[in-house]
């Protein structure tokens, strides 16, 4: 039995003598070198040509692509699922290009399957995107992320057509300001949602504890959606576990159990 956190300290994670340890599972771990990994997961943006880009500034990358080679597992994300199956998406030019810099390292897919619509009052309320389809219905986006189009897609692949966009730069920490301005663009009066993500809705939802923004952010809701991979990525994560257990304590392996 494991206790899962969203967060906790190296020394939670491991003492000194390592005696006692847990598994933690690091965002953006990958570039931490001071951290000795087991297993390191990189995530390549299929909507986005990395091996034409160059390293921050010129450029999106954080390191150079030779530090490919230390990974164990790279994932392709944002892919669009042809008829649903994800064992259908392949990339055989992107793969090769990985290939350049790893070459035995497994590569698999994934994409957001979009499920519904969650928000409004309290956040309690869910709506499905058959429910949108009232012409009279007026639907928005706003969003501060750094690949909007990828939204926009997921969005447009279940018939929703947006009305007007409002984005931020990625990471941005709405204000007040931005609220007031959010709610004078939109007409209160006439049907109306707003659609945005769900890392944006965690920083906007604070705003409707404030009785001046409670009417606009009741017409909140974020894309909820399923994030499809590879059944094989989940065999090689337990194949993998397995060869840890069994190296640090094999007494361990009969309570390891597949679902």
């Amino acid at each position: 039995m494991h206790n899962f956190s969203d967060h906790c300290l190296y020394k939670d994670v491991c003492d000194k003598y390592e005696e006692y340890k847990k598994i933690a599972v690091l965002d953006d771990g990958f570039t931490a070198l001071n951290i000795k990994k087991d297993l390191n997961i990189v995530l390549i943006d299929r909507t986005k040509d990395i091996f034409n880009q160059n390293v921050i500034p010129a450029g999106i990358l954080r390191e150079d692509l030779t530090v490919l080679k230390y990974a164990d597992i790279i994932i392709i994300t944002k892919n669009t699922a042809q008829a649903g199956d994800i064992t259908k998406i392949t990339d055989k030019n992107l793969e090769k290009d990985i290939k350049r810099f790893n070459k035995s390292c497994p590569v698999f897919y994934s994409h957001y399957k979009p499920v519904n619509l969650l928000g409004g009052d309290a956040g309690q309320k869910s709506l499905n995107f058959d429910s949108l389809h009232d012409k009279r219905l007026r639907i928005l986006t706003v969003c501060a992320i750094g690949n909007p189009d990828y939204f926009y897609d997921n969005l447009s692949s279940r018939g929703i057509k947006i009305d007007g966009k409002f984005e931020f730069e990625d990471h941005h920490r709405y204000t007040g300001q931005d609220l007031t301005f959010l709610k004078s663009a939109v007409n209160l009066n006439n049907p109306c949602i707003i659609i945005t993500t769900l890392k944006d809705y965690v920083k906007l939802k604070k705003f409707g504890e404030r009785k001046e923004y409670k009417d606009i952010i009741e017409k909140v809701y974020y894309l909820d959606f399923e994030l499809v991979i590879d059944k094989l990525f989940f065999e090689f994560i337990y194949d993998n576990y397995k060869k840890y257990i069994e190296r640090i304590n094999p007494e361990l392996l009969p309570y390891i159990i597949k679902n």
